[in-house]
Parts: structure tokens; C-alpha cells; sequence
């Protein structure tokens, strides 16, 4: 009878080894599922002749982290959150391409991106263009402005006409160097393209932001003369790529501080810069 209880004891003891075993190991798999990261990699090419392009900057805007593509136009980041990353990529000379990936941990997560060449553009500052005939003063003064060479960048009525099909977004980030489009949610609007000096990474006084590293010196933009926006405001920047429509303006124009703005339209926009934005007569 004895050595019967003694084989059951045994037996049981056997049985539930495997179950503890697989009860010790469950919480170390929890554990390497929660610091799981992803690996996000890829390349950047020329859309003309998929040649690799060298030196672009791929910005993962939520992470706020930065890569320059090699000379085989590669890039990889690392020990990423998995999730949604919005994903900006840029060179001087090359349209500007944007994405929204879901990165995941099970998986490297690989994407290829095709740059299409922009064509140059004389700098409207030094345009020999004839002057456009307005009504409007305020126009006129646009005008005289444009063709003063006396500093600033513009965007003429002939150009806005010719490319009302896209949009202010995309002709500011093409046109006007000093400043660059910053994608960025906001409550409420989801992704919006904001409008950011690339001069001065954040506003304010540059010892208060001895490390700053996520733009924030938003520039101010003015519609016919009267501030819509400015971060001392207290708004969220406006979107340029939905809240101005280019078929309703005549004029466009930068400047990259409050030194370089003309007498009359010195902006208190913290060293940001300025975008004024003039409509078109009716």
C-alpha cells in the first residue's frame, strides 16, 4: 500500500513539473513583449532613375528623431515605440515626400521612397518681371516690394494663378527658403502642415532653449495686413495645406526675421518669421 501512495506522490509531482515550468517562463514572455521595439529602415531614391540619393533627411516627427540617408540613399532607426509614425523626407532640390506608417515589433519595416526633382526657380526677389496693374494700394505696395529687391521672398499673382491646383503648403515649402512645413497633430484636426523657421528651431530667447530639439519657432502669418496668427496668441498654428486656398490670393510673401521686414510690417513674431498673405482684387 505504502509503495502504491509513494508511485502517486511521484507521479503527481512529475505531472506538475511541465506546469511549472510553462507558469516560471510566462512572465518573462510578458516581459519581452512589453519592451519590444521596431526597426524601421529604407531607402531614398531619385524617381527619375531610382539612383540612391545621399544626404536626405528622414524625420520621425513623433519620436522626433533624425537620419541622413548614406550613399546608397539608406537609413535605419532602432529601438522604436511600435505604432503610427509620421515620416518627412527632404533635400534642397528634391520635392519633399511625407508618410504615415504603423511600425510594428514582429517585423523589420522596410519603405522605399521615390524623390522628384524640382525644377529652379529664379529667386522672386531679384525677378525682372514687369509690375502687375492693381486697384488695390495694398497690392500696389506688394508690388513695389516684389520688384525692389530690397529683400524679402515673393510669390507673384502669375505664379499663384499657374498652380491652384496644389496647395499653399506645397508652394511655400518649394519657394521660400527660411522657413520649412512642420506636420504635426493638433485636437480636433488630425495631421496639419504647420508653418516653422528653420533659422531658429524655437521661440523665445535661445537660452531658454539651450536643448531644443522639436521646431516650435512658428511663423507668423498675416492675411492683408491683420495677424491671424502667432504663437504669443496662443492658437494652434494654421494649417497651410487646407486653411488657405491659393485660388483666392494674389501675392505671398517671407521674411525670415523682424530685421529683414520692410517699414511698416515688423512683425512681433519672436524671431520666426513672417508670412503675409494679400487677396486678390474682385
Amino acid at each position: 500500500m505504502l509503495a502504491r501512495h509513494a508511485v502517486a506522490v511521484v507521479l503527481s509531482i512529475g505531472s506538475l513539473t511541465p506546469l511549472a515550468a510553462v507558469g516560471a517562463q510566462h512572465p518573462d514572455s510578458l516581459l519581452t513583449r512589453a519592451s519590444a521595439s521596431a526597426v524601421f529602415r529604407g531607402r531614398v531614391v531619385h524617381l527619375a532613375d531610382a539612383s540612391p540619393v545621399l544626404g536626405a533627411d528622414v524625420w520621425l516627427v513623433p519620436a522626433n528623431k533624425r537620419v541622413l540617408t548614406d550613399s546608397a540613399g539608406s537609413f535605419r532607426f532602432d529601438g522604436l515605440p511600435p505604432g503610427m509614425q509620421l515620416v518627412q523626407i527632404r533635400l534642397v532640390g528634391l520635392s519633399a515626400e511625407r508618410d504615415t506608417v504603423v511600425l510594428s515589433a514582429d517585423h523589420e519595416n522596410v519603405r522605399t521612397y521615390a524623390l522628384a526633382a524640382q525644377a529652379a526657380t529664379l529667386d522672386t526677389v531679384r525677378t525682372l518681371a514687369g509690375a502687375q496693374k492693381y486697384l488695390s494700394p495694398r497690392l500696389q505696395q506688394f508690388e513695389e516690394r516684389r520688384l525692389s529687391g530690397q529683400g524679402g521672398h515673393f510669390i507673384s499673382d502669375s505664379t499663384l494663378r499657374r498652380n491652384e491646383n496644389t496647395t499653399l503648403a506645397n508652394l511655400v515649402d518649394s519657394r521660400v527658403p527660411g522657413a520649412m512645413l512642420k506636420p504635426m497633430v493638433v485636437p480636433g484636426k488630425g495631421y496639419i502642415m504647420a508653418l516653422v523657421s528653420t533659422r531658429k528651431s524655437c521661440a523665445g530667447l535661445a537660452l531658454l532653449h539651450p536643448r531644443c530639439t522639436d521646431p516650435s519657432c512658428y511663423v507668423a502669418i498675416y492675411l492683408d495686413g491683420v495677424l491671424r496668427f502667432s504663437s504669443k496668441l496662443g492658437l494652434d498654428p494654421p494649417d497651410l495645406s487646407r486653411d488657405y486656398n491659393i485660388g483666392d490670393l494674389a501675392g505671398v510673401e517671407f521674411y525670415a526675421g523682424g530685421a529683414a521686414s520692410p517699414v511698416g510690417m515688423h512683425s512681433d513674431d519672436d524671431g520666426c518669421g513672417s508670412l503675409w498673405l494679400w487677396t486678390r482684387e474682385r
